[in-house]
């Protein structure tokens, strides 16, 4: 199976629709969605039809997706995060909320699970991306790989041992193969806003026959991107970042 993981887009229609066009050509059976499809982002209502017409999909709930629905609080954010998911909440219509609404916070499919960001606690929104958080992570869920989101930063942590983890992290368009006795936890970054100082999507593919993790990085229009967004009156700093990637 070739399995697309995609997070946070952000209400970012140009680099969602550049990912999946990618990840057709792949030859992708099935997508999973680790949420946030909305905030920051001048389209919320296009990337969440977008996600839902997706092949074989599931989806998981995002603390962005979240706030966006008074699931959990905007207040808790940063103002100009909280102004983006005030606007997004006026976006919406009654079946987005709805069906935001539906998303589980964690979902297992064998030795797969997918969440936002730690699986354990999974309404807590902590970052999985320190010793810490990736030992509680191994030590709350059974599964050999767990794909989280959150970061915005591509990230490859592997269990070698109880106390040894080893973290990777993959630059550019690069396949990783996964050792059968390790247990991972995997972050494939951001479709649409990364953080981690390269402004290209990016997504990964699990193919669970070769036992490989494909990471990859694609080029898209932010600069329509970064016009929508200060055209629809939401903060320009959101577009600013855009072009740095962070």
């Amino acid at each position: 199976m070739r399995l697309a993981v995609i997070a946070d887009i952000h209400g970012n229609m140009e680099a969602l629709q550049t990912v999946i066009d990618d990840a057709d050509q792949k030859g992708v059976h099935r997508y999973v969605c680790l949420g946030d499809i909305v905030g920051y982002g001048a389209n919320p209502r296009e990337c969440i039809a977008v996600v839902r017409s997706l092949p074989r999909l599931n989806t998981v709930l995002g603390n962005h997706d979240a706030a966006a629905v008074w699931d959990t609080s905007p207040y808790g954010m940063n103002k100009a995060a909280q102004q983006s998911i005030m606007w997004t909440m006026e976006q919406l219509r009654e079946q987005d909320v709805a069906y935001i609404k539906s998303l589980p916070s964690v979902i297992g499919q064998g030795q797969l699970l997918f969440s936002h960001a730690n699986p354990y606690n999974s309404k807590a929104w902590r970052y999985v991306n320190s010793r810490k958080y990736a030992m509680r992570s191994f030590a709350g869920a059974q599964e050999r790989l767990l794909f989280v989101g959150h970061t915005h930063s591509p990230l490859l942590i592997a269990r070698k041992n109880m106390l040894f983890l080893d973290f990777h992290k993959p630059k550019g368009n690069t396949i990783v193969p996964l050792h059968p006795d390790k247990r991972h936890i995997i972050n494939g970054g951001s479709v649409g806003q990364p953080r981690d100082g390269d402004p290209r999507a990016a997504y990964c593919i699990v193919d669970t026959r070769k036992d490989v993790i494909e990471f990859y990085r694609l080029e898209y229009d932010l600069q329509e991107t970064g016009r929508k967004i200060v055209e629809a009156g939401l903060p320009p700093y959101h577009a600013r970042r855009l072009k740095k990637g962070l």
